[in-house]
């Protein structure tokens, strides 16, 4: 068929369902004529000479038709040609996509290549199609799906989730590339309906003669390239399932989202060279290479390239700024809902969960080599099947710290600057934990008392374990989330929950990451998201959960529902996405999300949007400026402050305050309470508060008035706790300094020789070492690491004894301003029994020459001459 308006005639073929157009743009005007195009003859009636003769030029005209179908656009790569496919993509300001899908970036990991890093594609002869979608990952959704750290429009979604990624093989390692054929011209409505008023005019709007679309997009200038991560928990996901269309051809970008490997097969580890992990995060960076020096060839640029991901994908996106792995390879990074410094991060006790595997696949566990070769002959829907479930709020099968991919705790990394030379754009959403709360209790008719007590226990027993000092940790938790003046209301409870859950595991990682990362000026932004689409996927009253600002980004509200994103989106929708699209777009073209491309969304309603008298301000640690991305923006400072410091700051020491008075006390130890019962069962020490608990929520607003409690002797319990807190804190700079003046006197007694901080030994190992059971690794290790912690404390002390300063010696032992200890911020985000296998200066090698093994790691893992620094590696990435 055909047809004729004003100034444009369109052509466009209609094969089966899918609906194929493409512009012949002519003066002409005032003509429909409906024909049957078939193998490019047309037939119709004509009824002028103008007619005809337009209607001969684009049935004739070559390659002007262009139609999923019948054109198919080529394009060159270092490894052979591609044709793809160009759609058109719905709405009205949006132009066609030309789509590359199932594009190999690294050969197929299987056989031997299984649990080894990714190697370059083969090359090939002639045209490869790059029309469909390749198969995902093995990855199994019917296990138990940790939900807590997945989004809303996935988990609710599962069934069509299951149809996207039925196609599964373990020769996975594809990329999907959306490119723009041309830049969006965005007409507003008003100009739209009447293109001849004079301001449209000027515009340009109806001054385009004989445009004829070039299928050859690399004449035009050099798009920025935008790679997205997808997320999940690291066991499951495709980047198929996010078609970067819209996106693309809203902003003028280069959109590509890729397959890497989860789970079982993306993050074993042996803990040692047999199988060192972070195959995942290697097949990412393997992609950042294909993509460097293929994307030119697309159109793209390659000095502009931003890195971008949501949840795991966002945890993914900031480990890749720490590993110098990736120096080059990208520059700009959007990290959303996620950080490496959230509990579920990285996994710090792999050995466990790889030895549960092999156990019930029928592995040899003594030897880690064998171990290996065992799981790398067991068929991959075997291993993934496997339902190994994590503690809470940690993963099984994660990045792993492994001394070259990861060299070191990622806070440890970015103390020492290792990602200050990306730009980085980072922010969370209003109510983040809302899946984490469901699993929890009962959230219909608001959250009672006694749910919010079992809550914060269950909290506190998932990710601090057991220690001496737990009753105060929780208690003081409860006090810190109970909004006093409303303690009675149900719902109140409900929301102060949500915020605990979203606090600890986003906000308080997401502002400690951008607060490293401009402490010395890097360019950083940050934004908190408060709005979300109406659907049936949560309940009315939740606020903007984890994963609500992926259809906005992506552009879904411009095109309508779809299977996994079934909102009703109104044009507040519609306006917001775009405003989130240009806000994106202009960072990964410029680095500044404020330009080059203004707001501007009068193409969906007359009237203007509040975001075009926004400036987003850059984040620094002193001002904290962040974007409140609703549908009333503004610029606000110190999200959340006063519970991000109570995080960062207090807890870890009330977590590790029994510990410090049992490595510099010698006050005797008072025995913890009987906390089993007669079934066996843990129960709480504490008794219950005779007041419900609650918090306020109001936002990101912090309760800055007198707490006004009816009854004083209902708060006595936690009056006591801080009375606690304090004289403890009290008491231990006192022990501080007695213990100082022992280890003073305890050296002069001393020869003196050898230097307190000298670098761990190497593990050393050989084949027979290789052999050993669970129980001698748990238990030598476990010894290792309380000898390690007392030696640090007595070695901090010792440290202390140099600083002639006194006033700096003040600022060390103040427990709220100091800088935390590493040591306390780490156990933050590990498991009760974590034990950190892999560093720089323990991890176990394995001789490349034993059992005629070849070299294991293509990256040069740990290369001869080794120089073991203070240093992760040989080089730095920093500025400073």
């Amino acid at each position: 068929f055909c047809w004729i308006t004003d100034n444009t005639m369109y052509i466009g073929v209609v094969q089966g369902h899918s609906l194929a157009q493409t512009m012949c743009l002519a003066e002409f005007t005032h003509h429909v004529l409906p024909a049957h195009l078939s193998n490019r003859r047309v037939t119709a009636t004509i009824t002028t000479r103008r007619g005809l003769l337009m209607w001969m030029l684009c049935s004739y005209w070559p390659f002007t038709v262009v139609t999923s179908q019948n054109f198919n656009p080529t394009v060159n790569t270092q490894f052979g040609k591609l044709r793809g496919l160009r759609v058109a993509v719905p709405g009205e300001v949006l132009k066609p996509v030309d789509q590359y899908l199932g594009v190999p970036y690294a050969a197929p990991p299987i056989g031997e290549k299984r649990f080894m890093p990714p190697e370059q594609p083969s090359s090939w002869s002639g045209i490869k199609n790059a029309t469909h979608f390749m198969p995902v990952c093995p990855q199994n959704i019917r296990n138990t799906v940790p939900e807590i750290m997945m989004p809303i429009w996935f988990t609710y979604n599962l069934d069509t989730v299951a149809n996207l990624i039925q196609d599964q093989n373990e020769d996975c390692l594809y990329l999907n590339i959306y490119i723009p054929t041309e830049d969006v011209k965005r007409v507003s409505k008003e100009c739209a309906r009447k293109p001849n008023k004079k301001v449209c005019r000027e515009e340009g709007i109806t001054n385009s003669k004989w445009l004829i679309l070039s299928a050859d997009i690399r004449n035009t200038e050099a798009r920025p390239v935008m790679v997205y991560i997808h997320g999940g928990s690291y066991m499951e996901g495709t980047g198929n399932m996010i078609d970067g269309s819209v996106l693309a051809s809203y902003g003028n970008v280069i959109v590509i989202t890729l397959n890497y490997r989860v789970g079982v097969l993306g993050f074993l580890s042996t803990g040692d060279q047999a199988a060192k992990g972070n195959y995942g995060l290697l097949d990412q960076i393997q992609a950042l290479r294909w993509i460097s020096k293929n994307i030119g060839y697309f159109g793209g640029d390659p000095g502009r390239i931003t890195v971008f991901g949501s949840g795991i994908g966002a945890s993914c996106v900031s480990l890749l700024t720490l590993s110098h792995h990736s120096e080059g390879l990208f520059h700009r990074a959007i990290i959303q809902s996620g950080s490496a410094l959230s509990s579920w991060a990285v996994n710090y006790q792999p050995v466990k969960y790889t030895r549960m595997l092999a156990e019930r696949v029928g592995c040899n566990v003594l030897d880690t080599l064998d171990m290996v070769s065992c799981l790398q002959k067991k068929s991959a829907r075997e291993l993934v099947e496997q339902d190994i479930q994590p503690a809470r709020y940690h993963v099984a099968f994660g990045p792993v710290i492994d001394g070259d991919v990861i060299p070191d705790d990622p806070e440890i990394l970015m103390e020492q600057g290792e990602f200050l030379n990306y730009d980085i754009m980072l922010g969370v959403n209003q109510g983040e934990g809302l899946r984490f709360v469901e699993t929890v209790v009962d959230l219909e008719d608001g959250v009672s008392g006694s749910d919010f007590d079992f809550a914060v226990s269950d909290f506190v027993d998932s990710l601090y374990g057991y220690p001496e000092g737990k009753d105060t940790l929780r208690e003081t938790i409860k006090f810190m989330y109970t909004d006093w003046a409303d303690r009675d209301n149900p719902e109140t409870r409900r929301k102060t929950l949500v915020a605990l859950f979203t606090d600890h595991q986003w906000v308080e990682p997401s502002v400690v990451t951008a607060d490293l990362h401009a402490r010395y000026g890097s360019p950083t932004y940050f934004y908190a998201f408060y709005h979300h689409c109406q659907s049936l996927m949560k309940p009315v009253w939740s606020d903007s959960a984890h994963g609500d600002e992926v259809p906005y980004v992506f552009g879904i509200p411009m095109v309508g529902a779809t299977d996994l994103f079934p909102c009703n989106f109104s044009r507040n929708d519609i306006m917001l996405s775009a405003v989130v699209m240009t806000y994106w777009t202009n960072f990964a073209k410029s680095g500044d999300p404020n330009k080059p491309v203004p707001q501007d969304t009068k193409f969906i309603h007359t009237k203007a949007n509040r975001f075009e008298e926004v400036a987003w301000s850059k984040y620094n640690p002193h001002d904290q400026l962040y974007l409140h991305i609703g549908l009333k923006p503004r610029i606000r400072d110190h999200y959340r402050a006063t519970k991000v410091a109570f995080w960062k700051h207090l807890v870890p020491h009330l977590y590790n305050l029994h510990d410090m008075f049992q490595y510099t006390s010698t006050t005797t130890k008072v025995p913890p309470q009987d906390t089993t019962n007669s079934n066996g069962k843990r129960t709480g020490t504490t008794k219950r508060p005779p007041v419900s608990t609650a918090h306020s929520s109001n936002g990101d607003e912090e309760e800055t008035g007198p707490l006004i409690v009816a009854n004083p002797r209902d708060y006595s319990t936690e009056l006591s706790v801080t009375i606690a807190v304090g004289a403890s804190l009290l008491f231990l700079n006192v022990l501080a300094f007695a213990a100082l003046y022992y280890r003073k006197d305890k050296r002069s007694r001393q020869d003196g020789h050898g230097s307190p901080h000298q670098a761990s030994p190497q593990r050393q190992s050989n084949g027979n070492e290789l052999s050993h059971t669970t129980t001698t690794i748990d238990e030598s290790l476990s010894h290792q690491m309380t000898q390690s912690s007392q030696m640090n404390q007595c070695d901090t002390l010792h440290d202390l004894h140099d600083l002639h300063d006194l006033h700096d010696l003040h600022d060390l032992h103040d427990p709220l301003h100091l800088s935390t200890n590493m040591d306390y911020t780490m156990t933050l985000r590990r498991s009760p029994d974590d034990i950190p296998l892999m560093t720089p200066n323990n991890i176990t090698m394995i001789p490349n020459s034993l059992m005629g093994l070849p070299n294991m790691h293509p990256y040069s893992t740990f290369p001869a001459g080794y120089n073991s620094t203070g240093l992760p590696h040989s080089h730095s990435t920093t500025r400073v």
